[in-house]
């Protein structure tokens, strides 16, 4: 089945309109689908601290048509609804070591969307997962014009080629050949941080964000840039590893798969948050966090350290303020780099932000360039879960040139 039957053509919106068209909404107007929503996202978030990624099966009605529920980040207390006036028809795609996502993508927005658990027992088995969520996708809203798809890996953007992937079997496959070919329709690959970036640009007061940083704290770090617009690669799409920035030479071993020590990963993420937390048990067995490796079998996960500052234990206090000091030191790092309007921060340890943001904050503002760091805005993500496939779609609709915003000019002409 050609995915592209039924197209139609398109009038070209202006630069930057696609997908920031913003209805304020206050807080006394909010629905039980909102509530919802953010249970939603709050659980999402204490399963990666847990260390338990949760695993979805069928279609969710989570996010409806024109919204995206967020949390506590916007002006005023106010919260938002998302509408787009040229709603490119793609599918947005967001691929993950334990599930895929699709939806129809409309401005910031997912709607339709479904979720099945992937397959990692080969590369065929993934492209076999991806190709029945994006069909399931269209069987259910009719033909699209492009598909974008985000994953865990390092991606060639040119050639959308898998150079490496370290939770998926997908290295050294040339992606979007592969389910171009499949789908009968472009398909455009890109890291999933990349993507999330690109769909928060969107979500942000007074979008869209011409310049934004993001940081993903989950079991690693990742990051993500837009510049102008515009996601930052690279110059082939390799780039923007800001979970492997060194803040330390002498520091931790990265508990990624980098060769590096003392990175931003060896310090923010939920996997050195439980090193941390499990060596402070070892040494001292008569505190909380001992009592809690004692009855897990010496393990204390990101999760226990959370329960047990929030029930206001003071050693897990100051795992989450050091994570907070040293992500602090990160952001300084990076208002004075890139000079973003926004840096946000996103991720499953986002769901603990008032245990360490504040003390993040603070250090950076002490340690950032202060032209610099008055001129930026540090926030909560806002498109929680649904943000790999928000981001994957506009990554599609860039690419076909509907939003006169594209970091390749000639996209259309090269997939023909």
């Amino acid at each position: 089945m050609d995915l592209l039957a039924g197209r139609r053509e398109r009038p070209v919106p202006a630069v930057g309109q696609v997908g920031h068209y913003l209805i304020h909404r206050r807080d006394e107007e909010r629905g039980p689908e909102d509530e919802e929503a953010d249970r939603a996202r709050d659980q999402a978030g204490a399963d990666v601290l847990a260390g338990e990624p949760p695993v979805h099966g069928g279609r969710s009605t989570r996010s409806r048509p024109g919204r995206v529920a967020f949390r506590a980040c916007s002006r005023g207390g106010e919260t938002a609804v998302v509408q787009d006036a040229a709603e490119p028809a793609v599918v947005g795609v967001d691929v993950g070591g334990t599930k895929i996502a699709a939806a129809r993508v409309a401005g910031a927005s997912a709607r339709d969307l479904t979720q099945r658990a992937t397959d990692i027992s080969g590369p065929e088995a993934v492209l076999d997962g991806i190709e029945a969520a994006v069909r399931e996708v269209v069987d259910a809203t009719g033909p699209v014009e492009a598909v974008g798809i985000g994953l865990p890996s390092q991606v060639e953007f040119a050639t959308g080629t898998v150079v490496a992937s370290v939770n998926i079997p997908l290295a050294g496959v040339p992606l979007r050949d592969e389910l171009g070919t499949r789908l009968g329709t472009p398909v455009y690959i890109d890291n999933d941080a990349n993507c999330a970036a690109l769909a928060e640009a969107g979500l942000v007061d007074e979008p869209p964000a011409r310049h934004l940083v993001m940081l993903t704290l989950g079991t690693g770090v990742g990051g993500g840039i837009v510049i102008d617009g515009r996601i930052f690669r690279g110059s082939s799409g390799l780039g923007a590893e800001l979970g492997h920035v060194v803040l330390d030479a002498n520091g931790p071993a990265c508990p990624g798969a980098c060769p590096n020590r003392g990175c931003l990963e060896a310090y923010c993420s939920g996997t050195a948050l439980e090193r941390d937390a499990t060596e402070l048990a070892q040494d001292r067995p008569e505190s909380w966090l001992g009592q809690v490796a004692a009855d897990h079998g010496g393990r204390v996960t990101g999760r226990d350290v959370v329960n047990a500052a929030t029930e206001g234990d003071e050693d897990a206090r100051d795992l989450l303020e050091r994570l907070g000091t040293w992500l602090g030191v990160g952001i300084a790092d990076f208002v004075n780099t890139f000079e973003p309007e926004h840096l946000v921060i996103g991720g499953g340890l986002s769901a603990a932000h008032e245990l360490f943001l504040h003390t993040a904050e603070h250090e950076a503002r002490s340690r950032a360039l202060p032209a610099l760091f008055e001129r930026v805005r540090i926030s909560l993500a806002r498109a929680g879960n649904d943000a790999g496939v928000i981001g994957a779609g506009l990554l599609a609709a860039q690419e076909l040139g509907l939003s006169g915003d594209t970091s390749r000019p000639t996209a259309r002409e090269e997939v023909g």
